[in-house]
C-alpha cells in the first residue's frame, strides 16, 4: 500500500508540474501572438509610408498633425538600440521578424502538445494507481470481516 501511495503522490506532483508548464506556455504563446500582430501591423505601415500629412500620437490620446518628408524608418534591434533603414529594408526586416515569431509560435504549440500528451499519460496512470489502492482497501476490509 505504501508503494501505491508514493506512486500516487509522485504522479499528483507530476500532474501539477505539467499543468504549470502548460499555463506558462499558454501565456508565452499569447504574448508572442500579440508581438506577431504588432510586427505585422508595423510591416504593413512601413510598406505604406509616403510623404504626406499624418497624425502623430504624442500620448494621452493626443495627436499632432505633421508632414512626413523622409520615409527612412527607425527599427529597434534590441537592447534599446535602433537602426535607421530605408523603407524597403525595414519592411524586409519586419517581415523576417514576423516569420520568426510564427515559427516560435509553432514550436511552442508543438511543446504544448507534447506536454499535454505527458499529462494525459500520467493522469491515466494515476487513475490506475487510485483504482488499485481502492481495490486494495476493499480487499483488506473483506479480510478483516472474515476474522471478526
Amino acid at each position: 500500500m505504501v508503494n501505491l501511495e508514493e506512486a500516487r503522490m509522485r504522479m499528483s506532483y507530476e500532474i501539477a508540474v505539467y499543468r504549470e508548464q502548460l499555463s506558462m506556455l499558454r501565456r508565452e504563446m499569447e504574448r508572442i501572438s500579440m508581438t506577431a500582430i504588432d510586427i505585422a501591423n508595423a510591416a504593413q505601415a512601413v510598406e505604406g509610408v509616403m510623404p504626406q500629412r499624418v497624425l502623430v500620437p504624442v500620448g494621452g490620446g493626443t495627436y499632432v498633425k505633421a508632414n512626413v518628408n523622409d520615409t527612412r524608418v527607425l527599427v529597434p534591434v534590441g537592447a534599446e538600440f535602433i537602426v535607421e533603414m530605408g523603407q524597403e529594408e525595414a519592411a524586409v526586416e519586419l517581415r523576417r521578424r514576423a516569420e520568426a515569431t510564427k515559427q516560435a509560435i509553432t514550436r511552442l504549440n508543438e511543446e504544448f502538445e507534447r506536454i499535454t500528451g505527458k499529462l494525459r499519460e500520467v493522469t491515466t496512470s494515476l487513475q490506475g494507481v487510485e483504482q488499485q489502492a481502492l481495490l486494495h482497501k476493499q480487499v483488506e476490509a473483506g479480510v478483516k470481516e472474515d476474522y471478526i
